[in-house]
């Protein structure tokens, strides 16, 4: 599957009045906290990639989106333009270089210490699971039939489910590998799906272990941590209790009865 190409886009946000933001009134002031709120929940779902004050001249923000349409939808939508409190200015621009960073809201504010444990026997030789769970080929044969996965630390592991929504909604987009050990551990981060909202860009953390406990039959050990408190995440873990069950019992199937048949 072709990956869409980010578009990085500049913005400069002015006020609409004299003395601005100095002396912002405690009307304007609630408005631009949901202007941070909106431009926080961008940043979670990676549409923003900064933004902030300059010299009190103007704010910016620098998006990365798909197309200026998007761009402006975002700009057009956001609460203090459209409350008057801010016009703004749109230019296309290139990011050459950016440092990579780990936002703390990609991740549960409160963990719960919560785990989601699996564990299941396979019929294989460790050489093949390992293959089937690092390769895009592998994946293939029993998680999903389009995928994209780069074994290196920081390589992406993004299964797509749902090939014909665009690209953020197809299923594990923007999930990396963490860190693996050969045929003996690997570690990616994983993401829910679209229904779960906000929580769609907050990530969890999968380690599996593999263990051949004889020649031809190997232990997959599945544990999911790092999720939250509240309701909203309780059903996101039965959702995926469901869900692994799912996988690992394809995984069993695809070495006792060959790669699943996607078009069934």
């Amino acid at each position: 599957m072709e990956i869409p190409k980010s578009l990085q886009y500049f913005i400069e946000l002015h006020g609409t009045r004299d003395g601005w933001p100095d002396n912002m009134t405690a009307a304007e002031a609630k408005i631009m906290n949901e202007h941070y709120e909106y431009l926080k929940e961008l940043t979670i779902k990676r549409k923003v990639l900064m933004a902030g004050q300059v010299f009190s001249k103007f704010e910016m923000i620098v998006l990365a989106v798909y197309s200026e349409t998007e761009a402006t939808k975002i700009m057009d939508e956001e609460p203090s333009v459209v409350k008057g409190v801010h016009t703004y200015t749109i230019t296309p621009m290139t990011v050459s270089l950016m440092a990579q960073s780990m936002p703390p809201y990609q991740y549960a504010e409160e963990p719960s210490g919560k785990e989601l444990r699996k564990e299941v026997i396979v019929n294989a030789s460790l050489d093949d699971i390992w293959q089937a769970w690092t390769t895009t080929k592998g994946i293939n044969t029993f998680f999903s039939p389009s995928a994209r996965v780069e074994l290196r630390q920081g390589g992406p592991f993004e299964i797509y489910f749902l090939d014909e929504n665009p690209y953020g909604l197809k299923g594990s987009e923007d999930c990396k590998i963490l860190a693996y050990l050969p045929k003996k551990m690997l570690s990616f981060e994983w993401n829910g799906p679209a229904q779960f909202g906000i929580l769609r860009y907050k990530k969890t953390q999968v380690n599996l272990f593999f263990e051949e406990i004889t020649p031809g039959k190997v232990k997959v050990e599945f544990i999911q941590h790092g999720w939250g408190t509240g309701e909203d995440w309780d059903k996101l873990y039965t959702y995926f209790d469901k869900a692994w069950d799912w996988v690992l019992s394809s995984l069993v199937k695809r070495f006792n009865e060959g790669p699943l048949d996607w078009s069934k």
